[in-house]
């Protein structure tokens, strides 16, 4: 069996001494754990630099390394809202044991491995960053007449499921 890469990040949000709140993506390995004086379980994204630092992050921003690149080499994570050679954009979601993009209202769901095959992907963003890519925007007028196909007609505003 190959060995693939395992990892996850999460968004810490902090706040500086002006008052402004700042956030950073960690990227590492996750678990739920508790600390002394925490209310019950926290999601921690642990990174090994010099021993194990652990980073309180935000639950739901916690998503998983696709093991795939884009055309830039940049990694896929869950939650990315990436684009393909035709100008349609879909967000990438861990659905039934795989990595899916779904697109468009109707929310057309295709294999994350099967489009990177065909397709050069691009990562626009994520959902947490800029929700602005997945609301009020037409990409492509054409009719889903190939199933293999990927078309994008009115994004809606993405809820994750729970």
């Amino acid at each position: 069996m190959a060995e693939r890469e395992i990892k996850y990040r999460g968004l810490k949000t902090f706040q500086i001494f002006n008052g402004e709140t700042n956030s950073v993506w960690i990227y590492g390995f996750y678990l739920k754990r508790g600390t002394y004086g925490d209310p019950g379980p926290q999601a921690h994204i642990f990174v090994y630099e010099n021993g194990y630092e652990g980073y309180r992050v935000e639950a739901e921003t916690i998503g998983q390394f696709t093991g795939l690149l884009d055309k830039d080499g940049r990694e896929i994570y869950e939650d990315d809202i990436i684009s393909f050679d035709d100008g349609n954009i879909g967000i990438v979601e861990f659905t039934r044991g795989c990595f899916v993009v779904k697109c468009g209202k109707d929310n057309v769901t295709r294999s994350l491995y099967e489009i990177h095959k065909w397709s050069n992907v691009k990562i626009l963003g994520n959902r947490f960053e800029n929700p602005e890519l997945l609301v009020g925007r037409t990409v492509s007028q054409k009719k889903i007449d190939d199933p293999q196909t990927i078309h994008m007609y009115e994004p809606v505003a993405y809820k994750r499921s729970e």
